[in-house]
C-alpha cells in the first residue's frame, strides 16, 4: 500500500489520498466527522472548520486536543468571520504549513460560507485551498448537502475534488449504533 493513501477498517475499504480535497456529499456531517476522528487517531495534526460550537464538537465527536475554528460573526479567540474568506484560507494553509504539510483539515459550513458569500466567492475559497493542499500531503475533507445546491454548484464543486460516496459505510455505522443503544437498553 502506498504510503500516499491513508486506509479505514470500517466496512468495505475506503481509502483517502493525501494531497487531495475530499468533497462528502451527506446532509449531516456524520461521515465527514467519522473520517476526521479516524485520521486524528492516526496522530496527524488535526484543525476543524466549524458552525457548530467548538466546545459541542470536541464533546460530541471526542476531539478534545484539536484546534477548532468556529464561524461566526461573534469575535473571540479562533472564531471567523465566515465573510473573510481571505483571513480563513491564510488561517488553514498556515497551520498546515506549520504541520509540515501533513495534516488533516474539515471544512464543515460550506453552505453557511455559501450563503455569507455568495456560491462564486465559496468556490474560489475551496479551489485555493484545493490548490494549496495539492502541493502537500495534507487531506481535506468538505461535507456538503447535496440539496443545499444546484445541480450546476455541485457539479462546479466536484470538478476538481475527489468525491467520496460512502453510503454503505454510513449505514454500517448506523446500524451500529442503533445496535450499540439497544444493547444498553437491554441492559447487555
Amino acid at each position: 500500500m502506498s504510503p500516499e493513501i491513508v486506509p479505514f477498517e470500517a466496512g468495505p475499504p475506503l481509502e483517502l489520498s493525501r494531497g487531495v480535497c475530499h468533497l462528502v456529499k451527506e446532509k449531516k456531517p456524520d461521515f465527514s466527522f467519522y473520517l476526521f476522528g479516524t485520521l486524528v487517531k492516526t496522530g496527524l495534526p488535526a484543525l476543524c472548520v466549524t458552525r457548530q460550537y467548538p466546545d459541542r464538537v470536541r464533546r460530541e465527536h471526542s476531539l478534545r486536543d484539536i484546534r477548532v475554528i468556529w464561524l461566526s460573526h461573534t469575535p473571540g479567540d479562533d472564531y471567523h468571520n465566515p465573510t473573510a474568506l481571505g483571513v480563513l484560507t491564510k488561517a488553514i494553509c498556515k497551520f498546515i504549513e506549520e504541520s509540515g504539510g501533513e495534516a488533516v483539515v474539515l471544512i464543515d459550513g460550506l453552505e453557511y460560507i455559501m450563503v455569507n458569500n455568495g456560491f462564486l466567492q465559496t468556490l474560489m475559497f475551496v479551489e485555493q485551498v484545493n490548490e494549496f493542499v495539492m502541493q502537500r500531503k495534507a487531506i481535506v475533507i468538505l461535507p456538503v448537502s447535496p440539496e443545499a445546491l444546484e445541480e450546476k454548484e455541485l457539479a462546479l464543486l466536484e470538478r476538481n475534488l475527489e468525491v467520496v460516496e460512502a453510503p454503505s459505510i454510513k449505514m454500517d455505522m448506523e446500524t451500529k449504533q442503533v445496535s450499540k443503544l439497544l444493547d444498553t437498553y437491554e441492559g447487555k
